[in-house]
C-alpha cells in the first residue's frame, strides 16, 4: 500500500566524486575549445590565477578581472565565440552562482556541443552542495530557503530529479497543488534514465493522478492513474481506487465498476485497509452491498478499526432504508446493523454517533426498551471522545481526537486509555490521556501514539 506521499521526510546527503579543488579551482577544458582570441585568453589567465590564489581579497580581484575582460569580448563582437560563455560560465562556478553559470553554459553548449561532458561536470558540481544544503533547510524547517535552493539547483543541472521531487512535496505538503502539479510533471519529464532515481519518478507520476483529482479535474486524473497502471503497478491498491474514483467522477461509471469489480476478486490478498477504502468508495456509489461485503472483509482483516465498524453499520442501514427492497432482506439488514453496532460501541463506548447507530438499529426491530436503554446512556454521557485519525506511524501506531464537553456545565474528564491491539485483538501497548477539566460545550485535543509492532487497531476505556 502507498502511503501519502507529500509528506517531506528526512533526507541524506549527497556525495559527488571530485574534489572542490577541482572545480573551484582551474583546469583546461576536457573538449576542443579555441582560446585564441586574446581577450579569452586573458581572462583564462586571470581565472587560472584566481583559482591557484589563497588570498580571498586577491581571488575576487582577479574573478572580476576576467568577468572584465569576458564582457570586453563580447562588447567587441565576439558573442558568437563558445569559448567566451563557457569562460564566463566557469567564472560563475567559482563565485558559486549557480543562475549565472547556467545561463552563460546555456549559450556554450548551444555553440560547442563538444564541450556538453565537461559543461556536465561543472552542473553537477555545483547541484551537489545546492542540494545539500537545500536539505538541511528542510531538517530544520526552513523550507522557503529549502525551496529557492532546490529551484537553483534544478536550473543548473535538470537531469537529476532530486530537486523537482522535493519541491513537489513541500509545495503539495503546503497546500500549493499547482505549483506541486508543475513540479511532479518536471520529475516525470526527466524520465527513467537513472535509475537510483527510479522511486521519484513513480511517486510523482501517481502524485500527477492524485493532485488532478484533488483539483476535481477528472479527465485528467484518469489519464495519469492509467499512465501509472501501464508503467509501474497494475494492481497498486490506491492507483486502482484512484482510478475507480476518477472515473466514477467523470461520468463512467461503468467502468469504474469494472475496477471495483476486480478489485474484489484479489480481496484474499489486500490488505484490510485497502479493502476500508473500497467500501468507501463503492458507498459513495451508493453500491451498498458491494460496500458491506468489502468492509466485512476488511473486518476479518482487522476487526477492531473503529471507521469500518461505523461504516459497516451505516451500510446495513442504507439497505433498511431502500424501500426497494424486499421486507425480509430489509429486516436482515437490521440484524446485521445490530451487530456491527455493538462491535462499534465496545470500541467506542463514550460517542454519541455510535451510540446513535444502535438505538436506530434496535428501533428498525422494534426492540423499543433496548432503544430507550441506549438513548438515555447517550443522553447520561458528561463528555465525549472523538477520535478523528488513528493510523500507522514509525515503529507503532497514532490516534489523535478530541475530548468534548457537550453539556453547559463543567466536567473533569479522568484518564482514558486506549489499547493498541494487533490483529487478533491483543493488546500490544497502551496509552493514556491526561485527567482533565472541560469549560462548558467546550472540548480538548489528544494524540497518543502505542509503540510496537503488529498495532493495527484501537479501543479505550476510562479509568476509575
Amino acid at each position: 500500500m502507498r502511503d501519502l506521499v507529500f509528506v517531506v521526510g528526512l533526507v541524506c546527503a549527497l556525495a559527488l566524486a571530485s574534489s572542490d579543488g577541482e572545480a573551484q579551482g582551474f583546469r583546461r577544458p576536457d573538449c576542443d575549445l579555441s582560446t585564441g582570441h586574446f581577450l579569452v585568453s586573458s581572462a583564462v589567465t586571470y581565472l587560472d590565477g584566481a583559482g591557484n590564489q589563497s588570498d580571498p581579497v586577491k581571488r575576487d580581484r582577479m574573478l572580476g578581472d576576467a568577468a572584465r575582460t569576458l564582457n570586453d569580448a563580447i562588447e567587441r563582437g565576439e558573442t558568437d565565440n563558445p569559448a567566451v560563455w563557457y569562460f564566463y560560465g566557469r567564472y560563475y562556478v567559482m563565485r558559486n552562482d549557480l543562475l549565472g553559470a547556467d545561463s552563460m553554459f546555456t549559450l556554450a553548449e548551444q555553440m560547442a556541443p563538444q564541450c556538453a561532458e565537461d559543461i556536465k561536470f561543472y552542473r553537477q558540481f555545483m547541484w551537489v552542495p545546492a542540494l545539500n544544503a537545500a536539505m538541511d533547510s528542510m531538517r530544520t524547517g526552513a523550507y522557503d530557503g529549502a525551496k529557492t535552493l532546490l529551484k537553483q539547483a534544478h536550473a543548473v543541472f535538470e537531469e537529476d530529479n532530486l530537486a523537482s521531487y522535493y519541491l513537489g512535496r513541500i509545495y503539495g505538503n503546503e497546500g500549493d497543488l499547482d505549483s506541486a502539479l508543475h513540479y511532479f510533471k518536471q520529475v516525470v519529464a526527466i524520465g527513467t534514465a537513472d535509475s537510483s532515481r527510479m522511486e521519484n519518478y513513480e511517486i510523482s507520476l501517481f502524485n500527477v493522478g492524485l493532485i488532478h483529482a484533488m483539483a476535481g479535474e477528472w479527465d485528467s486524473s484518469v489519464v495519469w492513474y492509467d499512465r501509472y497502471r501501464s508503467e509501474i503497478d497494475p494492481n497498486d491498491p490506491q492507483a486502482v481506487m484512484g482510478l475507480a474514483e476518477a472515473l466514477r467522477e467523470s461520468g463512467q461509471a461503468d467502468r469504474a465498476m469494472i475496477i471495483y469489480d476486480s478489485v474484489m476478486i484479489r480481496a484474499a490478498e489486500m490488505d484490510a485497509i485497502d479493502l476500508f477504502r473500497t467500501g468507501e468508495a463503492l458507498f459513495i456509489a451508493e453500491e451498498y452491498d458491494k460496500a458491506i461485503e468489502a468492509f466485512r472483509l476488511g473486518l476479518e482483516k482487522n476487526p477492531y478499526f473503529r471507521p469500518a465498524l461505523y461504516n459497516l453499520a451505516n451500510g446495513y442501514l442504507a439497505i433498511c432504508n431502500d424501500e426497494a427492497r424486499p421486507e425480509e432482506e430489509r429486516d436482515q439488514a437490521a440484524v446485521a446493523m445490530e451487530q456491527a453496532a455493538r462491535r462499534l460501541v465496545e470500541v467506542d463506548p463514550l460517542n454519541s454517533e455510535a451510540m446513535n447507530l444502535l438505538a436506530a438499529a434496535f428501533q428498525l426491530q422494534a426492540k423499543d426498551d433496548s432503544t430507550l436503554a441506549v438513548l438515555e446512556r447517550r443522553e447520561a454521557l458528561t463528555y465525549e471522545v472523538k477520535v478523528d485519525v488513528q493510523q500507522a506511524a514509525d515503529g507503532g501506531y497514532m490516534i489523535q481526537g478530541r475530548l468534548e464537553n457537550p453539556k453547559d456545565a463543567e466536567v473533569t474528564v479522568p484518564a482514558v486509555t486506549f489499547e493498541f491491539l494487533d490483529r487478533a485483538g491483543n493488546v500490544v501497548t497502551t496509552e493514556a490521556t491526561d485527567p482533565t477539566t472541560l469549560e462548558p460545550m467546550r472540548s480538548s485535543t489528544f494524540s497518543l501514539t502505542g509503540v510496537g509492532e503488529g498495532v493495527v487497531a484501537a479501543r479505550y476505556r476510562v479509568e476509575g
